[in-house]
């Protein structure tokens, strides 16, 4: 059995494609994501009045709560806007309202910022739509590049009352945990630290979340590029199975 840490609206869709590929696991939904619609319908006068931005989407969570702004205020991205996503499943919850979303082919913060369009920003406007609070790398690397940065907090994570596990865990039964996101991650290790987590081997999605659990003191830690379920998937039956 493996346990998979996904946030509560991604829960289903993830229990789901693991028991499609016949991969025994639990996924634990530590928090939800709640919409601040409110800074999203400013993002969209923002766009308005800057026709030539770059937007940058940094989760499926921001690209919804654009996308019902944008539905909201029955407005449409200017033609030369150009959107930067982090991964295939937040482009995808722009179907429909953007001809192009360009999407890295590591599903990361970092593989964001290798993009060549956010190589050299200097005196470029760029929307960042994020979450409240969380990480702050891809703001400080965009200003450091030169960008004109303007950011909407779009969502926030609140943090369940109790876990919510797509099926009974068995810690006994446990070959590894998969964990998307470094906050994902320091929740499971704040709620189970009786579990003793770090006897168990780890997979993330960059070095940057692997560096993080070695300081938990987490030693068994693989990485896999891509954050969707298919590619985790993949992964886990090529290494793990």
């Amino acid at each position: 059995m493996y346990l998979v840490t996904r946030p509560e609206p991604k829960l289903a869709a993830s229990a789901q494609a693991f028991a499609q590929a016949e991969l025994c696991a639990s996924v634990v939904a530590l928090q939800t994501i709640k919409s601040i619609p409110s800074q999203a319908l400013k993002s969209c006068e923002w766009l308005c009045q800057h026709s030539s931005a770059i937007v940058v989407l940094t989760s499926k969570a921001a690209a919804e709560a654009l996308r019902e702004a944008l539905t909201s205020a029955a407005t449409q991205f200017p033609p030369a806007t150009r959107i930067v996503a982090v991964g295939k499943g937040t482009a995808d919850a722009l179907v429909g309202l953007s001809k192009m979303v360009i999407t890295p082919e590591r599903e990361s913060s970092e593989g964001l910022l290798d993009l060549p369009l956010l190589h050299d920003c200097t005196g470029q406007h760029i929307l960042l739509l994020k979450g409240k609070g969380g990480r702050t790398h891809i703001q400080e690397t965009l200003v450091a590049r030169g960008a004109q940065l303007t950011i909407f907090d779009v969502y926030e994570r609140i943090t369940l009352a109790s876990p919510l596990f797509s099926q009974p865990i068995n810690w006994k039964a446990i070959n590894g945990i998969v964990a998307t996101s470094g906050e994902q991650a320091q929740c499971l290790l704040n709620t189970y630290q009786a579990q003793s987590l770090h006897q168990y081997r780890w997979l993330t999605v960059s070095e940057r979340i692997a560096e993080q659990l070695r300081q938990q003191g987490i030693e068994q830690i693989d990485i896999c590029t891509q954050a969707n379920d298919l590619s985790l998937i993949a992964w886990i039956k090529q290494n793990w199975e």
